[in-house]
């Protein structure tokens, strides 16, 4: 795969243009890193992908009136949303999007819809006359809640409630869920008032129905209507049988379904037009009168009964939700059966689910054996998730190592962890993300913006592990972006980046340059093949020649070579031939070299090319353009301040830590010099750590803006 890149004005990119080879091979991955100095070119190109990934135009904050121009191919083709993936490099917000992806068995969901294919058409049956009986949409989540179930075990619940024996409540079969149970009228019975005034209704109603001649409390209206409803539909009356009702200990033989009906309906509206009973009900009419309980009110004056049922809402709940499953009987038992009879499958199915080993998990184990971090992760909710299409609750279990542990969420546990676990947190998160890309086996290019920027050193390299591990996914393609020279390198070495693809990013004020990075692995071997032919590699060898002197006991050259890093009595003597014969000795396998120009002064040489590098300024210059500046910048610092100090006695007797003793003595004598004290300290802070580095670690200068270079050596200059 090549991706061309042309681009104009992209949030900072003046111009950029490069084709890209992501060309996998037995041999190499086809991975591309990218190491770009601040300010250079890294956060707006990653940003520039991202617009691509989110369908969102690109422009330039700063200069927004520019004509912006990012086109973008792969493979001749333009780029798509789809076919790219953006890691920044860090989020705390960012949350994956995929774990309920990577919770997915596709193998077992399948053979859990296949043997609830047919229970979930007959459970659909059922749920829509439900829903069209009580005028809700989800008549799901009605019977979840009314039964305080969750969910996940709608049909079990069905299951129970077929199995027990309930009386029949389909007279409520017609009345719409919403009627009898409005947010107003349940805020209404519930209230103390209103219950009182309802308490006393209940107990004279049902002190009435107990002194009636027909009725009781046991044998109420609701009850006698199912015997007469019974009898009816068994075709007890048309048989020619007949029942004996007891009337004040007489016998009234009654042979009509009419004729039971109207006894029973006459003993019922004459409990109902008690005048005590009539009372009572006024009082809790007249509490009925609100815009929001009109139809409530016109629906219970003429069933009055109905309002006895308001002093356990909850249970009526219930019985209203019966009586809509019990006016399906026939589609609630074809469910039922056909649900039991697959029971033992599906059983199976779900048991299988919860020892299921998922993708997920599998990432959270690659995680801990790779990162320390305080928290163990599981879901809750994992049979849900793998065969319900349930969203899953994930579970923070937090260790501090003192023998205990606690379950957290997660805004607690980012409020508990340090800066280098949330971003470790951060990683998790985008493990998840990619490991849901590789599943679905789409090429993409992966756009990872300096995923380990501040990671300590076991997980930065963790980090890299796992990178290494994607770049060998077929349909995955690396661009590492970095401004960290040190990570270019690991990620270079580690995932066998090939030498044309590690690209070093040089800025000018028209472009931005993507150049071979030259240095491969070790930047002193690239330096001591040329040290002959390049003059700057000659240079630049210096601090490093010194450090190797040091260490292997060359003391007069150790000491000569201090002469070209501080100004001695001698810095200014030492010629290109006196270079020659000591990197011949510390250089062993450079016996017999040959370096140009052998009287020249090496110190004009430093000065010389320093003003050639200033005159044309690059924003990223090579590591030895930087060297060489940070020589000339010490010592033309210490050149101006042993001149305006004059005292060559004092500046022999210094034997360590020259330029500052230097610089605090000209402090000393020239306190008002504001604008000078300024820029000299400015070498102070810049010049040492790039110089005096402890064996090999060029990384700071390397990483540093090479104008803070320029404007400190011209500055420096101008003294002079």
């Amino acid at each position: 795969m090549k991706v061309q890149l042309d681009l104009a004005n992209c949030y900072g990119i003046n111009q950029l243009s490069k084709e890209l080879n992501f060309s996998k091979t037995a041999k190499n991955d086809g991975v591309n890193s990218l190491y770009a100095p601040n300010g250079t070119l890294k956060t707006s190109l990653a940003k520039t992908f991202k617009d691509v990934e989110a369908g969102k135009p690109t422009s330039d904050l700063i200069f927004p009136s520019r004509t912006t121009t990012r086109d973008i191919k792969i493979d001749g083709v333009d780029i798509s949303a789809e076919q790219v993936l953006v890691i920044d490099s860090y989020n705390e917000s960012y949350s994956s999007q995929q774990v309920s992806t990577l919770l997915v068995n596709e193998e077992l969901k399948q053979q859990y819809e296949t043997a609830l294919k047919e229970v979930d058409g007959k459970r659909k049956t059922l749920l829509t006359a439900v829903a069209s009986a009580s005028g809700k949409r989800d008549a799901k989540e009605l019977l979840s809640e009314v039964f305080s179930r969750p969910l996940s075990e709608l049909l079990p619940l069905l299951v129970e409630l077929a199995g027990e024996e309930h009386p029949d409540f389909t007279h409520y079969g017609q009345i719409k869920f919403d009627l009898l149970f409005n947010p107003k009228v349940i805020q209404l019975v519930t209230s103390a008032d209103f219950g009182q005034d309802l308490a006393e209704y209940v107990s004279t109603y049902d002190r009435l129905i107990e002194s009636s001649t027909v009725l009781s409390k046991s044998f109420n209206h609701q009850k006698a209507d199912n015997v007469s409803k019974s009898l009816t539909e068994n075709g007890f009356f048309s048989a020619s049988h007949s029942v004996n009702i007891s009337i004040n200990g007489t016998k009234q033989e009654i042979s009509s379904k009419k004729e039971l009906n109207e006894l029973l309906q006459a003993e019922q509206e004459k409990i109902l037009e008690n005048p005590e009973l009539k009372e009572k009900f006024s009082r809790v009419d007249s509490q009925l009168k609100n815009k929001e309980t009109q139809t409530f009110r016109d629906f219970i004056t003429d069933n009055q009964h109905i309002l006895l049922e308001y002093s356990d809402v909850n249970q009526f709940k219930q019985k209203v939700l019966l009586g809509y499953l019990q006016s399906a009987q026939t589609a609630w038992v074809d469910l039922v059966g056909t649900y039991q009879s697959n029971q033992e499958l599906v059983s199976r199915i779900v048991e299988e689910a919860k020892e299921e080993q998922t993708i997920w998990e599998t990432v959270v184990d690659t995680f801990n054996k790779r990162f320390n971090v305080p928290f163990k992760l599981s879901v809750d909710n994992q049979v849900e998730v793998i065969l319900n299409d349930a969203a899953p609750t994930i579970k923070f279990e937090f260790d501090d190592g003192r023998g205990e542990s606690e379950i957290v969420g997660q805004s607690s546990l980012l409020e508990a962890l340090s800066q280098g676990e949330k971003r470790a947190l951060y990683i998790l998160n985008v493990l998840f993300e990619i490991e849901a890309r590789r599943q679905s086996a789409k090429p993409i290019l992966i756009v990872i913006d300096d995923i380990a920027d501040s990671f300590d050193y076991k997980n930065k390299y963790a980090i890299v592990e796992y990178l290494r591990d994607i770049a060998k996914v077929s349909h995955f393609y690396l661009l590492m972006l970095t401004h960290n020279f040190d990570f270019h390198r690991i990620v270079s070495s580690r995932l066998g980046v090939q030498r044309s693809n590690r690209h070093m990013a040089t800025k000018s004020s028209t472009e931005i340059s993507l150049n071979p990075e030259k240095y491969q692995n070790d930047v002193f071997n690239a330096w001591k093949q040329d040290l002959g032919t390049n003059p700057h590699y000659l240079l630049a060898s210096i601090p490093f020649a010194r450090n190797l002197a040091e260490y292997c006991g060359y003391e007069e050259h150790f000491g000569t070579l201090t002469s070209l890093l501080h100004l001695k009595a001698d810095t200014k003597d030492i010629k290109i031939s006196d270079i020659q014969a000591m990197y011949r000795e510390i250089f062993t396998d450079k016996a017999t070299l040959e370096l140009p120009g052998g009287t020249d002064l090496v110190f004009n040489k430093i000065i010389e090319a320093s003003d050639v590098l200033t005159a044309a300024p690059q924003e990223s210059p090579d590591l030895e353009s930087k060297v060489i500046l940070a020589m000339a910048i010490r010592l033309s610092a210490e050149d101006f301040m042993i001149n305006k100090i004059a005292e060559p006695e004092f500046v022999a007797s210094i034997r360590s830590n020259q330029t500052r003793v230097l610089f605090d003595k000209y402090v000393n004598l020239y306190p008002g010099e504001c604008e000078i004290i300024a820029l000299l300290d400015q070498v102070n802070l810049m010049t040492p750590e790039n110089i005096h580095l402890n064996s090999f670690m060029y990384e700071p200068i390397l990483d540093m803006s090479a104008h803070s270079l320029y404007r400190l050596y011209s500055g420096l200059k101008n003294l002079l």
